[in-house]
């Protein structure tokens, strides 16, 4: 499938599509997530968080601009947000 109808079943809340962007991108945004994650369990956290936001927020994907790179973006502010908030509750 396309990645512009992927996107578009993803909007409507396919899950068979969300699997295969799951598929398609877990990897790459995986070592995105790694860079701000001090180990490997925390990564996969941010990881599972990141999708979780990128399937909630996906209708606000403009399709001016690649997809990855805005998946990437969600996967350090998410990272990001993640360490802010552990830095002010230690």
């Amino acid at each position: 499938m396309v990645l512009k109808e992927l996107i578009n079943e993803c909007r409507k809340n396919n899950r068979k599509a969300q699997k295969e962007i799951y598929d398609r991108f877990s990897g790459n945004l995986f070592a995105s997530c790694l860079k701000y994650a001090p180990n490997y369990e925390e990564a996969q956290d941010v990881l599972q968080d990141t999708f979780i936001v990128i399937f909630n927020k996906i209708d606000q994907f403009k399709d001016d601009g690649s997809f990855e790179g805005w998946c990437r973006r969600i996967a350090v502010n998410t990272a990001l947000q993640r360490y802010r908030k552990k830095k002010f509750l230690i």
